[in-house]
């Protein structure tokens, strides 16, 4: 009991020492950032705009990876917490009994490193700085939230019984995962997914009104039109789906594209609306425009999170079920 006391403490400690250096270190890369003296501490050479867009996208998808393995980690040592397990509270140290010899708060930590490292390199490889100041700046809100996370740890295995210390344990352990969720949707090509299904979203509320005036085209005409758009739209969705599995330029200039494929796509098919002959024919075009519409935003989330994690089979059956 007496080394568990002695040990607990301390690891948990160290891992909150160890999370406000790594918020430190973001935010000098990002004083750094401003200065144009951030780099990658192993590039020694002049890169290529390829070579750049490789790197941009391995530190993206590794910056993808860690954001899960920070989440469970957090989740495992909030189970273990809320459950009152000193084993998993307790530290790994050469005083530490065996029986404390479990996964750590210090695993945490460890997580985190590496989440920083990746975001770091993110920004390192991002040209625009508006998107290079906001991966920094939301990693330094997820360490922040991480370490205020540890804080409420250590005060729970201090009191593993109190309601109001498992609740405000809850709610900081939500923080950080609203804070790791805002970090991966800044990333460069998640942000212009996000674009798009607003986009999407955005012209959809046409398809919301009562009443659907004519233009004055004639209705061969509207239909060619709409056929012409159709086919375009079609065509970015392919694409769309190729990106997914591409560079992260590849996915922002196709999601961007489609977006705005879709916008010409749905006012064709309300001028189409408009000139159908009867109400029951409106209202079916309707009805065709807003299915569309729910399967180009299932299309831009599934290729948003495929291009997060490009080996799971049960996202590219979704991308592939939304291109259909």
């Amino acid at each position: 009991r007496q080394a568990q006391e002695a040990c607990g403490p301390l690891e948990i400690d160290n891992a909150l020492s160890t999370v406000r250096k790594l918020e430190k270190d973001i935010q000098e890369s990002k004083a750094s950032a401003e200065e144009g003296r951030l780099r990658r501490c192993r590039e020694k050479r002049i890169l290529t705009h390829v070579c750049v867009c490789a790197q941009l996208d391995k530190c993206s998808q590794d910056l993808g990876n860690s954001t899960k393995a920070v989440s469970s980690a957090m989740a495992q040592l909030l189970s273990e917490a809320t459950q009152g397990n000193e084993n998993y509270t307790g530290g790994v140290s050469e005083d530490c009994p065996p029986s404390l010899q479990a996964w750590q708060p210090g695993d945490v930590a460890q997580a985190l490193k590496t989440f920083a490292s990746a975001s770091r390199g993110v920004a390192a490889t991002t040209e625009e700085p508006s998107a290079r100041n906001a991966v920094l700046d939301c990693a330094a809100d997820v360490l922040d939230k991480s370490a205020n996370l540890i804080e409420e740890t250590k005060r729970a295995v201090v009191k593993p019984g109190d309601a109001e210390g498992q609740q405000r344990l809850a709610q900081v352990a939500k923080a950080v995962s609203q804070a790791l969720n805002r970090c991966v949707n800044c990333l460069p090509g998640q942000r212009d997914v996000d674009n798009a299904i607003r986009s999407v979203g955005e012209a959809s509320k046409t398809l919301l009104n009562e009443s659907f005036p004519s233009s004055g085209r004639s209705f061969q005409e509207v239909q060619a039109q709409l056929n012409e758009v159709a086919v375009c739209l079609n065509q970015s969705a392919n694409e769309v789906v190729q990106a997914s599995r591409g560079t992260t330029l590849d996915l922002a200039k196709a999601t961007s594209k489609f977006g705005k494929d879709f916008g010409s796509f749905l006012e064709a098919g309300v001028d189409m609306a408009g000139t159908s002959p009867s109400k029951e024919d409106q209202g079916q075009v309707v009805t065709n425009l807003k299915t569309i519409s729910m399967s180009s935003s299932k299309l831009l989330l599934a290729a948003k999170a495929l291009s997060t994690d490009p080996g799971s089979p049960n996202l590219k059956n979704q991308l592939a079920a939304a291109a259909r």
